[in-house]
Order: C-alpha cells, then structure tokens, then sequence
C-alpha cells in the first residue's frame, strides 16, 4: 500500500461555509488527506457558495435546519449525486458524523465491498434532550446512533474518556485513538504579537486578558464563564474577557452580560474575527477559559497551546483530557466559585502562569500535518486488512 494512494470518500452532513470544531477538523484533514491521499470530499449544498479549496469536493442536496441553523445535506434522496459517486471506486470511506451521511456512506462501503469508518466527535446526548425535553426519548435517539456506529468496521476517537462515551451509545466494535491538532504553527514570535496586540486593542502591558473562542451558546457554558468572572471581579479584580464567536445565543448572552453588570470594556463578544487575528489574540491571552463539558476535544486548547497559553478546563472533562493542573494548564471543579478560584490561583503568580502556558506548548500542541500522517497511516492498515480478510475467504 506504501507506493498507491488509497482512494478515500470523506464527508460530513454539514460543512463550510458553516463553521465549528468537527468541520474544521475534516476541512483540515482535507487540506492534508489530498496530497497524501485520492481523495473526494462529499457534503451538503449551499445556494450561492462556491467552494475554493484544494481538494475535490463534490455537494449534494440539503435542507435547511432553523432549529439547528445550519444546512443539512441529503444525500439518500439525491439521485444524481449518488449517481456520480458510485461512477468511482474507492478503497475505504470515512464519516464525521452519524446522521445521513452516515447512512450514505455504509451503502456506499456495500456497494462497493470496502471497509466503512466514523469519527466519534460529538456527545448528541445534551443536544438531543435541549430539543425533545425528555430523558428516555432522547437515550432512545442516543441509541439508535449506537446502532449505526455498530455498522461500521471501525470508530476513531480522540482519547480514552471519549472512547467510554462512544461505547455509552452501544458501540460494540474497534476503537482507534487518533489526535486532533491545529493548523497554527508554534509561535516564535510572542512578544512581538503581545505589542501588536496591546497597540491595536489599547491594552496595558500587565493587563489580565482571558479569551474564549467557540460558538457563543450556552451549550458551550458560557454564563458559567460570566458567573465565574463576577466573581473575581466582586474581589477587585480587574481584566478584559473576550468571547470570540458566534452562535445562536449571542444576543442572550450579551443580555446576561449586562445583568450581571459587566461594562462593554470588561466583557467584549467579538463576534466572528478573521483567522489572522487569531495568533494576536491568543499569544495576548493570559488564560484560555473553556468549562464546557460538551467538547470531546477543544481545537482551541491546541490552538492556545501554539501560543504557549494555558487553559482552565472542568477537571474529568473531555475538553481538559491531556491537562495536568497546575503543570500544563488548570483544571477545576464544576462549580463557578471554584472555577473563579482556579484562575485566582492562576494569575497570582505570573511567572509560574508563563511556565505553565510553555508546558502547554510542549505537551499539548500537535500540527495538522503529524494528525494526518497518523489518520493516513490507520486508513491504509485498515484497507490492507480489509482486502487479506477477503482474500482468505
């Protein structure tokens, strides 16, 4: 397999224009898989979009979800589409995420007698229960993705902790561990991006600044975030957070924000920003605040960790995996007092905070490019396996 390019189908049933971490994760695997890779990406339409990747992505039909607020893609009921990829061989298709993509892709794997795999990215189950209301309806849905996952010949998880989770959904299968990183490089540069920072921001030298960056909804956490910082400012503590996003909660917070008496110069949601600033902002950064125990990873603990930034996650939580307290970054219990108390801790002693934001660099940062050689490298083992096995029958 070493001297042939294996011919992957690799898609999603949301993707760009739409933006959030399981997007970004396969756009970036994209954006390595092609040249490693015969690769052809597969993901729903969006009227008046046109793709400007590298790589061949071919679209399907969609609809749009309101409830969910972005476009859904169709794939089963797209005659022409799938028309056009069964016009092609492949050697192995690879989905990230359980829907109808899903669904796809393992009539694909059928049709052509290849081996079928899933990313295991999102924890459905809070989703699921904030849109039904119930309990037993929503682990009955929660189920029913298990049974999906099961048709599949392998599940690829990020660690340990996310691996329990997919087996929660009554996967029964293989599992293999495979990172998620970023396509920031390490920064050599920090303090030339801290001046440029304070310049454009009109921050002072010493002035604490924390950063979130995710979609602005509470499913993220951020009022525990805002109830958090209340608290260290009722002590006297002075700072400017940034809450870099967007999200279908925006306005709400904002409101939040305001009840609980924070001033536009103390709390500041940015909205989206444009990918450059994202080095600026977080080589500035002081702390990566993320207690959100919906994330099975954080790309932007990797991104912050670029940047020697540590960050204060929920201890036991997915997001906070690979996080060693007060080694590599901050991990807290589930409580905003004690969140408040953590980065209390954190930013009392600069200089262990410097030391710990380079552990994080050292420990925590991982490029795209190395992902991707180790995803490549599973897809062609798999493949060699698949084909022995069918040879021996």
């Amino acid at each position: 397999m070493k001297n042939t390019k294996i011919k992957l189908l690799e898609g999603m049933d949301s993707y760009l224009p739409h933006v959030d971490g399981v997007i970004n994760c396969m756009h970036n695997y994209c954006l390595n898989d092609y040249k490693l890779l015969d690769l052809t990406a597969v993901a729903p339409a969006y009227k008046n979009y046109e793709d400007k990747v590298p790589y061949k992505i071919i679209r399907c039909k969609s609809m749009y979800l309101p409830i969910l607020n972005f476009q859904y893609g169709t794939p089963t009921r797209d005659k022409k589409f799938y028309n056009k990829i069964m016009s092609e061989h492949y050697d192995i298709v690879h989905t990230h995420s359980p829907f109808n993509m899903a669904k796809f892709m393992l009539k694909i794997a059928k049709k052509q007698n290849i081996p079928a795999v899933a990313t295991f990215h999102s924890n459905m189950r809070p989703i699921f229960r904030s849109i039904v209301k119930s309990k037993l309806i929503a682990e009955l849905m929660v189920k029913s993705l298990g049974r999906t996952y099961n048709k599949y010949d392998e599940i690829f998880v990020c660690s340990p902790l996310v691996a329990e989770q997919c087996r929660s959904f009554g996967y029964k299968g293989p599992i293999s561990y495979l990172p998620f990183g970023t396509d920031l490089p390490r920064c050599e540069n920090k303090e030339e991006l801290i001046a440029k920072a304070n310049k454009e921001l009109g921050l002072e030298e010493d002035e604490l600044v924390f950063i979130y960056v995710g979609r602005i909804e509470k499913l993220k956490r951020i009022d525990f975030i805002l109830d958090s910082l209340k608290i260290l400012k009722d002590k006297g503590v002075k700072f400017k957070f940034y809450a870099i996003g967007k999200g279908s909660d925006f306005n709400k917070l904002i409101k939040y924000k305001n009840k609980l008496g924070f001033s536009d110069d103390e709390v500041i949601f940015t909205g989206f920003i444009d990918r450059e600033l994202f080095p600026v902002m977080n080589a500035r950064a002081n702390l990566l605040l993320f207690p959100s125990l919906y994330d099975n990873f954080g790309l932007v603990k990797v991104e912050a960790a670029a940047f020697a930034t540590p960050g204060v996650f929920i201890s036991g939580s997915c997001a906070g995996y690979g996080v060693t307290d007060g080694v590599n970054g901050y991990l807290s219990e589930d409580t905003p007092e004690a969140f408040a108390s953590k980065i209390a801790n954190a930013i009392a002693d600069r200089a262990k905070l410097k030391e710990v934001g380079q552990n994080a660099s050292r420990d925590l940062y991982i490029s795209w490019e190395d992902c991707t050689k180790a995803y490549v490298q599973r897809l062609e083992e798999i493949v060699e396996r698949y084909r022995n096995n069918a040879d021996k029958k």
